[in-house]
């Protein structure tokens, strides 16, 4: 788990209330693997969150730009290799792990009708949806309407994470270093 991954996930930990699972290796997929699956007991929510962050404003997706990322993650089309045309590639043998990766959900007491699909980036480059919002996507494999949520790290996770994180002496070092942050920030209002 990087540390996006591990932010994405303590938010979903202290600020959604779930239990996670993550980095969770999806069975005879090729070397895929969900980054966080989560399950919120109140709503008994189920998630399924993928996380594409770079902080670099100029390398933030589009909605189009996300297309292809949506369908590899959730929906399990195999990504396409420029220049292998030797009939063996996944693509040209029209594979796809769909069913692998509702296989996990299956392990780990999802229901894969009932899955919601999260996408987490730094920003999208037209915000007009604001820092979290939600849209249909039709799947080009699978042929199918999905609802899938967008996340902003920068403007949402990290903003809820902050108010969430307090200044105590956790044993977790990422968010250790959140409240180290944090506690700085009050130190300086104070100051100044």
């Amino acid at each position: 788990m990087n540390a996006a991954e591990h932010i994405v996930e303590a938010y979903y930990r202290l600020c959604q209330n779930c239990f996670t699972l993550s980095d969770q290796k999806v069975d005879n997929g090729n070397n895929r693997q969900l980054d966080l699956l989560a399950y919120q007991i109140g709503s008994q929510a189920q998630f399924h969150i993928e996380i594409g962050v770079t902080h670099r404003e100029r390398w933030c997706p589009t909605i189009d730009d996300l297309a292809p990322k949506f369908e590899k993650k959730f929906f399990g089309k195999p990504a396409d290799r420029p220049g292998a045309t030797d009939g063996r590639t996944d693509v040209e043998r029209q594979k796809n792990y769909f069913d692998k990766i509702e296989a996990v959900y299956r392990k780990v007491g999802f229901d894969p009708l009932k899955v919601r699909r999260v996408w987490v980036c730094w920003i999208l480059v037209e915000n007009e949806g604001g820092s979290q919002r939600s849209i249909p996507y039709e799947s080009t494999c699978l042929k199918r309407i999905f609802n899938i949520e967008i996340l902003s790290f920068r403007d949402y996770v990290l903003e809820q994470l902050e108010h969430k994180v307090g200044t105590s002496n956790y044993d977790d070092s990422m968010l250790r270093m959140l409240g180290f942050l944090k506690q700085r920030q009050l130190q300086l209002r104070k100051a100044g």
